[in-house]
């Protein structure tokens, strides 16, 4: 390979190729990107507005705004919570979990392939090192959990 980038401009080259792998997933899907991190958060569970506004690093506002507009769409529902009745949870419902899953798996088969060619254990060393810099930098549960 020769010369390698340093650290910085390696990540933010990686990070515009995921970014534009994501991006193309969620077109091939009907989705905007902020559309998809919502579903995606709701993946595995339902979730307060509040919860949702910190893991996706979005305002209240900007949050109720994209649950309204992806609710109208038919892929999610809204609840009165259970323990508080002036708190909302937001959840998927059955169509929207099925196209949550379907961009989840696409996006996940798309970035597997674009390391098919490095060996195994560099992979392996790769997923630890993002594993580590993620966990230490509280990085939310926005695209699945740690793996056991």
């Amino acid at each position: 390979m020769g010369a390698t980038f340093t650290t910085p401009v390696a990540l933010v080259r990686l990070s515009y190729l995921v970014n534009s792998i994501y991006a193309d997933v969620c077109a091939g899907h009907g989705l905007s990107v902020p559309q998809a991190q919502l579903m995606c958060v709701l993946r595995d569970q339902s979730r307060g507005m509040g919860e949702i506004s910190v893991m996706l690093r979005l305002d209240k506002s900007s949050v109720t705004g994209l649950v309204e507009r992806v609710e109208r769409r038919g892929y999610l529902g809204r609840a009165m919570s259970a323990t508080d009745r002036r708190a909302v949870t937001v959840s998927l419902t059955p169509e929207g979990k099925r196209l949550t899953d379907a961009f989840y798996d696409e996006v996940s088969q798309r970035l597997t392939d674009l390391v098919a060619h490095v060996p195994a254990a560099d992979r392996d060393h790769l997923a630890r090192i993002a594993t580590e810099i993620v966990v230490d930098e509280g990085v939310p549960d926005v695209f699945g959990a740690l793996a056991s």
